[in-house]
């Protein structure tokens, strides 16, 4: 091993996960058990608490409904690799995302990845819908983040209706794997080529519209 994959080897990562939920709880159980390099410091935030309804498509069980999802994934995903803390809270203000060398965003709210996109720093923002996938990165243009980030009410990443009818879509499984896969390539090797792309689970690829011309 040369010096430089020395010292990146040796490197704490500082990464903050804002969001706890299908995607956030599921990306941080594979990096748990997928990441046996280096140390990693990972903040997850999330103000929300445990649901029955959460269950089904997140990595909580039945005795911990009732308890913050922040506190639970603490508790569970800590390994010597990396150090898992809980801050139950939702990202409000800018000073939340200081400090961090990396940012993923698993939130379902147009304002707190707003924040993250202004940070500075490397992020991916990860989202779904049912079995879609859509995944924005700090590499990505302006300007599809911005037509990418309307304003929207908070959606669920599991489509009206399906829990009730007794099934669940997995689109956020996608999202979680992605987003896994950023966080350990920048751990391993520095950084990650992901850019922007959508995917359905059952369709596959999907297109963005084209962005408009730059005048000259």
């Amino acid at each position: 091993m040369n010096d430089a994959a020395n010292a990146l080897h040796d490197a704490t990562h500082r990464v903050l996960l804002v969001g706890a939920g299908g995607i956030g709880s599921n990306l941080l159980s594979l990096v748990s058990a997928g990441l046996r390099t280096g140390t990693t410091s990972l903040t997850v935030l999330d103000g929300d608490l445990i649901e029955d309804r959460n269950l089904p498509h997140q990595r909580f069980t039945e005795a911990d409904v009732g308890r913050p999802k922040a506190e639970v994934l603490e508790e569970r995903f800590s390994t010597p690799h990396l150090q898992v803390a809980g801050r139950i809270d939702n990202l409000r203000s800018p000073e939340q995302v200081e400090g961090y060398d990396l940012i993923i965003v698993a939130v379902d709210r147009p304002e707190p990845r707003r924040l993250v996109h202004a940070s500075g720093v490397p992020w991916i923002d990860l989202r779904s819908t049912g079995r879609g996938t859509l995944v924005l990165t700090h590499l990505d243009d302006p300007r599809r983040i911005v037509e990418q980030t309307p304003d929207h009410a908070p959606a669920s990443c599991q489509a009206d209706g399906v829990l009730e009818r007794g099934f669940v879509q997995f689109g956020f499984a996608l999202a979680a794997t992605i987003g896994a896969q950023w966080l350990v390539d920048h751990v391993v090797h520095g950084s990650s080529p992901t850019t922007a792309f959508m995917v359905d689970a059952a369709y596959g690829g999907l297109r963005f519209s084209p962005l408009p011309e730059v005048s000259a």
